[in-house]
């Protein structure tokens, strides 16, 4: 698996024509139709290029109509995209992807952290890239990016969530099926492209 994208979301004008045709209810709030997301996108490295495949993730014993049918929805949509399509239930998901997952999410938004902006993202990420790349996956993590923040006169847990905000974006890449800790070290690489291919835009 090279790249790995959470809650991605579904075109709404597509998802409310497939309930219409199925004779089901739209996801909504309240009676307003909101935009249905799907957990994973994954990419994947196979002999004839990178593919995505799509998963979502539901416990057993939440398996209800209701929850059927919107995933009716989704299965038909991305089938129409030639995208492959499953179900997994919770207990067979690698548990160090879905604790590294929850660990990326507090930084998807940056409402989340009041003194962070993009401009202050511009600035620090050289560095704080420079200082993990150096170290070659020996130090901490937390170590490394409390030394960047003092370094640069930053308040505490600063480049933490710079480091977040560029994992969960995909800027910076790393092993998602390793747990990441901020007591053990860590290997990323950035990447410049879209690793989505053009049927999910």
């Amino acid at each position: 698996m090279v790249d790995i994208r959470e809650q991605y979301p579904l075109d709404i004008e597509r998802t409310k024509e497939i309930a219409n045709q199925l004779g089901i209810n739209h996801a909504h709030i309240d009676g307003i139709p909101v935009v249905m997301t799907t957990d994973f996108v994954l990419t994947l490295e196979t002999p004839k290029g990178k593919i995505d495949i799509v998963r979502t993730v539901k416990p057993a014993n939440k398996l209800s109509k209701r929850t059927l049918e919107l995933f009716e929805i989704e299965r038909r949509y991305f089938s129409e995209l030639g995208v492959d399509w499953c179900i997994i239930l919770e207990n067979r998901l690698p548990k160090s992807l879905i604790k590294n997952v929850e660990w990326m999410c507090e930084a998807k938004y940056l409402e989340t952290r009041p003194s962070v902006d993009e401009e202050l993202i511009r600035l620090v990420s050289p560095h704080l890239y420079k200082y993990i790349e150096m170290d070659g996956g020996i130090t901490a993590i937390g170590k490394i990016c409390l030394r960047c923040d003092r370094d640069i006169g930053l308040e505490p847990g600063t480049s933490m969530f710079i480091l977040q905000y560029h994992l969960v974006h995909k800027h910076w890449v790393s092993d998602m099926n390793v747990l990441i800790r901020e007591s053990k070290p860590i290997l990323i690489k950035k990447i410049n492209t879209n690793s989505i291919n053009s049927n999910l835009g």
